[in-house]
């Protein structure tokens, strides 16, 4: 998985440039996000809608998040989120 390390000193690791979420954002590293559609074909369950995680990685196709209170990252399409906040590391 490409987009793992977090980067010197704790900054943001920019997103390659076709990851954007619903809205146009880039989606860096580390950042909170909301699944904000379902699309099970993109990863996006309807039992997951509106809940919150951490983009944890990527890989060429799809978004690697982490949702609050699971512990596997979930693999999501990015148009499928939203960001919440770019900030490293913050809850």
């Amino acid at each position: 998985m490409s987009g793992e390390d977090p980067g010197a000193a704790g900054q943001l690791v920019p997103s390659p440039p076709q990851w954007r979420d619903v809205e146009g954002t880039a989606l860096p590293l580390l950042c909170r996000v909301e699944q904000i559609a379902v699309d099970p074909a993109g990863g996006a369950m309807s039992f997951r809608l509106h809940q919150q995680g951490q983009l944890v990685g990527w890989d060429t196709m799809w978004l690697h998040v982490c949702f609050d209170h699971h512990q596997v990252p979930i693999l999501l399409r990015p148009h499928l989120v939203r960001v919440l906040d770019s900030s490293w590391g913050s809850r």
